[in-house]
């Protein structure tokens, strides 16, 4: 009789579980973030919001859109990164370090061969992979995968995506000492994290998709109007809702300050 018992809760439970997982990874499938889930009663706060300590730490704060308006007057430039997209130009580049297949309208990648690595573990298949940009500065390869999927790799340390991410989407600090930046996941959202530039070259310090929700409580799906006001001070809106007429947007402010031990 206990054995029966026990199965019988147990088919019970099962299927809640899977409930409640999926309800988790839900996204919209029509281009449209889906809308802003309310914050939980305990999270509630018109107080910054800061991540644990560790080399940085990051304090989030909901604004007004006055305020944000205000402190966009104050942007700074943000200039983009060199890049080389023309595919004959590319080709003679990185000759021996990309092995490139020319198709009728892209530019496929067969293999890369890293400068100091001597193979790395694909994320994905290249050859569902083709060609976007070069950026030399920083030896990264930009490409474009299945579901418009950003794929880049720096072709000099062997780092991949959520290492090096988009460097067309990158947002610098006036000073060039930190940088948004983002990777375009397929689907709908983008993955969002910051870097420091550390001997010459950008690492990651903070996922602030991470931070962002664990401080919130809501999905950082897709940001924009992101500018820095100086080294220390990011502010980005949070699309809520697509709409022809002009988007509808939460917006906040990012502060970076040093961790503590």
């Amino acid at each position: 009789m206990r054995i029966r018992v026990l199965k019988i809760v147990s088919t019970f439970v099962f299927p809640l579980m899977i409930v409640i997982s999926c309800d988790r990874n839900v996204k919209s499938n029509g281009g449209v973030p889906s809308k802003v889930r309310e914050m939980p009663a305990n999270l509630e706060s018109s107080a910054p919001l800061t991540s644990r300590p560790g080399p940085i730490e990051v304090t989030i704060e909901k604004i007004s859109s006055e305020d944000f308006f205000s402190a966009e007057q104050h942007a700074k430039m943000n200039k983009p990164m060199e890049k080389i997209t023309d595919f004959k130009i590319v080709q003679q580049k990185l000759a021996e370090i990309v092995e490139f297949e020319e198709q009728d309208h892209y530019l496929g990648i067969k293999k890369i061969n890293f400068r100091n690595t001597p193979s790395v573990k694909n994320e994905v298949d290249l050859s569902e992979c083709s060609f976007v940009s070069y950026f030399p500065s920083e030896d990264i390869l930009l490409l474009e995968c299945g579901h418009t999927m950003d794929v880049s790799f720096d072709l000099t340390t062997g780092q991949t995506t959520y290492e090096t991410g988009n460097p067309n989407l990158v947002t610098t600090s006036p000073s060039g000492k930190y940088r948004l930046n983002k990777v375009y996941e397929g689907q709908e959202c983008f993955y969002h994290f910051i870097q420091e530039k550390k001997n010459g070259k950008f690492k990651k310090i903070a996922e602030l998709n991470e931070v962002f929700e664990m401080k919130t409580g809501k999905w950082l799906c897709v940001i924009e109007k992101e500018f820095w006001a100086d080294d220390q001070t990011l502010y980005f809106g949070l699309v809520t809702q697509y709409k022809e007429g002009g988007h509808e947007y939460e917006f906040y402010g990012v502060k970076i300050s040093e961790g503590k031990n």
